[in-house]
């Protein structure tokens, strides 16, 4: 089995990572593949995947919740100085969520859109 949308490295799993980690594997969970939320939680995202490189890949992009009209652009290029750094499994977490705001529709549309562009 694969889990294609995991973060495991978000601060939710500070107190039990390891275990929920052993027990997937465990259950024959072979690989997971984990979205980017933004620049506050890349580095916990890439020492997670530098620590079980055969079973843990990570994506890079950033999450529609994260799209902030005074901080996406910047995070897009944070995100493009990743890309132009190594190779990823896939671009994301990306999309449009308009769950929690509605109101950065128009931004997230770009961003989605950029990182269309990225992946293509």
């Amino acid at each position: 089995m694969i889990d294609t949308h995991t973060h495991l490295y978000s601060e939710e799993f500070n107190q039990d990572r390891e275990e929920a980690i052993s027990r997937a594997i465990e259950k024959k969970v072979t690989r997971f593949f984990l979205p980017a939320i933004d620049s506050d939680t890349h580095e916990n995202m890439l020492a997670l995947e530098k620590k079980y490189p055969e079973k843990i890949h990570a994506m890079m992009g950033l999450h529609p919740c994260s799209v902030k009209p005074d901080t996406w652009k910047k995070e897009l290029e944070i995100v493009e100085k990743y890309l132009d750094k190594r190779l990823f499994c896939a671009i994301g977490e990306i999309g449009i969520d308009l769950y929690w705001d509605q109101s950065t529709l128009d931004i997230q549309i770009k961003a989605f859109e950029w990182q269309i562009d990225q992946a293509i």
